[in-house]
């Protein structure tokens, strides 16, 4: 004799837990793409030396979502250029997972991502290895990239992932249609005229925006996710 009501507040709940259920149902973790771009489009200048696009307060709101993740993930170039520790420094929380790829494992030891503070794992065709803080993961040569990725980090737990670049890495998560939520940055007062291209974002619906100074932020998902 209890009245019961169903689907109260249904959106707000599938949005709280939209990690959980990705992981479960697609058996693949949540994947978030996020990058900076200049006002006219560009991540970089194409030379040796590092463009700092987004604000200090941009920054700080990255390293608030990188506290929200299981894992962030960047690729053999980008941590060849930046160096990145990939910590949340700069907010208060867990630091995510590091992930790298290094298909060829040509990455020096030295590297911060290697410190062994945080745990660390490296995507590569090379070994399957495991020491201290750090685990070489072995993806097969002759099959695609992004379903192989996708599955190994199920089989390893992580449920979310923040993918931080370079353009390469992005754009073949948006190509191969394996993302759930992209978050650019866009510095509206700096241009560079020519350089590394931001990724084409395409199938995406626009569901939130916030300006922080110079930086304009936009959300966006896939439709129907």
């Amino acid at each position: 004799g209890i009245k019961v009501e169903l689907g109260i507040l249904e959106e707000e709940f599938k949005e709280l837990n939209k990690r959980f259920f990705t992981f479960h149902q697609q058996q693949r973790p949540y994947i978030i793409l996020k990058w900076a771009q200049t006002a006219d489009g560009f991540m970089g200048t194409g030379k040796k030396e590092r463009l700092f696009i987004s604000n200090e307060y941009s920054n700080r709101l990255v390293h608030k979502w990188r506290s929200e993740e299981a894992a962030i993930l960047v690729g053999t170039n980008t941590a060849l250029a930046d160096d990145p520790e990939l910590t949340t420094r700069l907010w208060p929380g867990k630091s995510p997972v590091r992930l790298v790829v290094d298909m060829n494992l040509r990455l020096p030891a030295t590297l911060k991502l290697f410190d062994g503070r945080n745990k660390t794992i490296v995507f590569n065709t090379v070994k399957q290895e495991e020491k201290n803080n750090l685990l070489f993961y072995k993806l097969e040569k002759n099959k695609k990239f992004i379903p192989q990725l996708m599955d190994a980090l199920y089989k390893l737990n992580i449920q979310s992932v923040l993918v931080e670049g370079g353009a390469t890495l992005l754009q073949s998560f948006i190509d191969e249609g394996t993302w759930d939520e992209a978050r650019i940055i866009v510095n509206g007062e700096l241009s560079v005229g020519n350089g590394l291209a931001a990724p084409v974002l395409t199938g995406a619906v626009k569901v939130e925006e916030m300006t922080l100074l110079s930086d304009s932020i936009s959300i966006f998902k896939q439709p129907g996710r």
